[in-house]
């Protein structure tokens, strides 16, 4: 049986080194394995793009991963970023620095950044949030702050995070800590309703000082110690004793201010203010007088405003005063 012929046609003896060669070349083409563990870990950082976990706090949508990476980034730089922000707050906005004037910029730097820093450890317990933000809510209404001044804040202090870190902080990083900052505004602005409904305003430290106070008055008065008061000054049209406010009230005139106070309640069911001649009052006097009205409506205490001066009415309109000193 004769064997079939196989055509040499095409046929190249050597064909086989492009095979060895081919095959090499394709060895060489494979990743080498990394050795070095921490160039395996940041190759693989590099190569890996992180999983976006989105969380629910307060009915609010945030991006976990960009929150955790935005701060991050500011871990290291958070106090003196605050501190430029607060520059910033009151070069834009000088009406709330009055605010401020009971705390240093480094004690004010230090207890924003402890709450950033408290949000960002809770973000998975919503209860612990809740309370501290409701607790911090009721002590900014007493300080003055509105609803208002949260946005301001909150735009505010991104920004300076921005300018800070640069390029590295992305929209998506600010977008989700704008959305934290505005669900925790929220929570804080819900304590402002329940403490205007209630008129249970607290002015620390400054909210019992009245009751504090009338027991040592009596015992002055009870050892024959004069006091001075300020009752004798009545205005012409009044037969009520009269508080007569300074024209500048400030922090310096508060102790004076308080001794007054308590003065004309110690022994009267009916006073009048006279706050005609009022050209500056700073956040500690609107805070007395704040108090004053507290301790009034828990007292059964008549307060009658004389022509209020428009320094006063819009000072008290500004730090969300209005209601609670009956000027509205």
């Amino acid at each position: 049986m004769a064997r079939d012929k196989k055509s040499m046609i095409g046929f190249d003896p050597l064909s086989w080194l492009d095979d060895e060669a081919e095959n090499k070349a394709i060895k060489n083409t494979k990743k080498k394995p990394v050795k070095n563990k921490a160039a395996k870990e940041i190759l693989e950082k590099k190569t890996k793009k992180p999983v976006k976990v989105i969380i629910e706090i307060f009915d609010h949508s945030l991006d976990e991963t960009a929150l955790l990476k935005g701060y991050e980034l500011i871990s290291d730089v958070l106090d003196e970023v605050v501190f430029d922000f607060y520059a910033e707050l009151f070069k834009q906005y000088p009406a709330v620095k009055p605010l401020f004037e009971n705390t240093s910029d480094k004690e004010q730097a230090i207890k924003l950044s402890a709450a950033l820093k408290l949000l960002i450890n809770n973000l998975h317990d919503e209860d612990v949030l809740r309370t501290t933000l409701l607790a911090m809510g009721k002590r900014h209404q007493a300080y003055g702050a509105l609803p208002d001044h949260y946005p301001i804040v909150a735009e505010l202090l991104v920004a300076s995070f921005k300018n800070k870190i640069g390029r590295a902080w992305t929209k998506a990083i600010s977008g989700a800590w704008m959305e934290l900052l505005v669900a925790s505004a929220e929570v804080m602005c819900a304590a402002y309703q329940e403490q205007t409904d209630d008129m249970s305003l607290e002015v620390e430290p400054m909210a019992d000082f009245i009751e504090e106070d009338l027991a040592d008055e009596a015992e002055l008065q009870e050892n024959n110690i004069e006091v001075i008061t300020p009752a004798e000054e009545i205005i012409s049209e009044s037969s009520n004793p009269v508080l007569i406010l300074n024209s500048i009230q400030d922090i310096s005139k508060s102790q004076a201010l308080k001794n007054d106070m308590l003065t004309l309640v110690n022994d009267n069911d009916e006073i009048d203010i006279d706050a005609s001649e009022v050209e500056r009052i700073d956040g500690s006097a609107l805070q007395l007088l704040c108090a004053l009205f507290n301790y009034a409506h828990q007292n059964n205490l008549t307060i009658n405003w004389l022509n209020p001066s428009e320094v006063l009415t819009q000072s008290a309109e500004t730090l969300g005063m209005l209601k609670i000193l009956e000027l509205s």
